[in-house]
C-alpha cells in the first residue's frame, strides 16, 4: 500500500524533507506547493495539493505553520508539521483542539532530535543507570528565518527541551537567566532528580553540545562533522549513525501505515511551548 505525500513548502529545510521522503519505502510524493516554484511536481494551490494528497508534510515558514496544518487537518488529511508547529501559545493551542476534533486524521510534530542515534542512546542510559546530576545544552548558530519570526529559544533550545521532557518527564520549575532580544537565551530548568541549563544563540558560529554529570561520571556529545558523537568519561561510545531525518519520516510513514498515533504529538509541541513562553 503506497501512502500519498504532500510537500507544503519548498525552502532549505523542506528540500531536506523532499530527499528523504524519497528514500522511504511505500511513499510517493504527490507534489510539492510552494508560491516562489513552478515546475511538474509544484501544485498551483496548497488546497489543490491537500485534495491530491493523503498525508501533508507541512515545512512553511514558523508563521504559517499552525494555519497550513489546521487547513490540512480539517480537509481530513494527516499531517506532520515541523517544530514549533506554531509561533506562540495561542496558535499551537488552536491547532491541538483542531487535532483532537479529527482523531481520524493522524498528527505528528517534528522534533527531529528524538530520532537521532545518540539521544536516544542517552534515554537508554539515563533509564539503566538513573538519571544525571546535571545537564548542560548548548545550541549555537547563525540567524535563521525561524529564529528571525519566534526568538532563538523556539527555533533552537526548543529542540533541548523536548529532549530533557522525553527522558525526564516535565519540568518542576523553569527560570530564564538571559533573554536578549531574539538572539540569545538561557533557561534553567529543575526536574525531580536533575538539574539543566539550556543556552541558544543565533550568533554564529555551528555548536551542538550536550554534558551530563553523573557522581562519578561525565557523558559528553557534541555534533561533528555533520554527525553527532558519544564520549563517556572521554572515551568515545560507538553509536550507528542513521540520519535523523530519515527515521523521523520512516516512522510517520509507518505509523500511518499501521494505524499507530505518532510521537511526538502536536500535544507535546503545545506543552514545549508553554514552558518557554512561562518562563519568558
Amino acid at each position: 500500500m503506497t501512502l500519498r505525500i504532500g510537500i507544503a513548502g519548498y525552502g532549505s529545510w523542506g528540500r531536506r524533507h523532499f530527499e528523504s521522503w524519497k528514500k522511504v519505502p511505500s511513499v510517493e510524493i504527490a507534489g510539492i506547493y510552494d508560491p516562489a516554484y513552478q515546475g511538474e511536481l509544484f501544485f498551483r494551490s496548497l488546497k489543490e495539493l491537500i485534495q491530491a494528497s493523503e498525508a501533508l508534510d507541512v515545512v512553511v515558514p514558523a508563521k504559517s505553520l499552525a494555519e497550513v496544518g489546521i487547513q490540512a487537518i480539517e480537509a481530513g488529511r494527516h499531517a506532520f508539521l515541523e517544530k514549533p508547529v506554531a509561533t506562540n501559545i495561542e496558535e499551537a493551542k488552536r491547532l491541538a483542539r483542531v487535532a483532537r476534533d479529527n482523531p481520524e486524521c493522524m498528527t505528528m510534530a517534528g522534533f527531529i532530535e528524538r530520532f537521532n542515534p545518540v539521544f536516544r542512546k542517552l534515554n537508554i542510559i539515563f533509564k539503566e543507570t538513573g538519571k544525571p546530576r546535571t545537564i548542560f545544552c548548548q545550541r549555537s548558530g547563525a540567524p535563521t528565518l525561524v529564529a528571525r519570526q519566534t526568538g532563538v529559544l523556539k527555533d533552537l533550545a526548543i529542540h533541548d527541551i523536548d529532549l530533557l521532557r522525553w527522558m525526564l518527564g516535565d519540568p518542576k520549575s523553569v527560570s530564564v537567566h538571559s533573554s536578549r532580544s531574539f538572539h540569545f537565551g538561557e533557561l534553567e530548568l529543575s526536574f525531580e532528580e536533575t538539574e539543566a541549563l539550556v543556552i541558544s544563540d543565533c550568533l554564529g558560529p555551528k555548536i551542538r553540545r550536550w554534558i551530563a554529570t553523573f557522581d562519578d561520571e561525565t557523558l559528553f556529545a557534541h555534533f561533528e562533522r555533520n554527525q553527532w558523537k558519544l564520549f563517556q568519561n572521554g572515551r568515545e561510545i560507538t553509536v550507528a549513525w542513521v540520519p535523523p531525518l530519515e527515521q523521523e519520516l520512516r516512522y510517520f510513514a509507518e505509523c500511518l501505515a499501521n494505524g499507530r498515533p505518532p510521537s511526538p504529538s502536536i500535544d507535546d509541541a503545545t506543552r514545549v511551548l508553554e514552558i518557554i513562553e512561562k518562563a519568558r
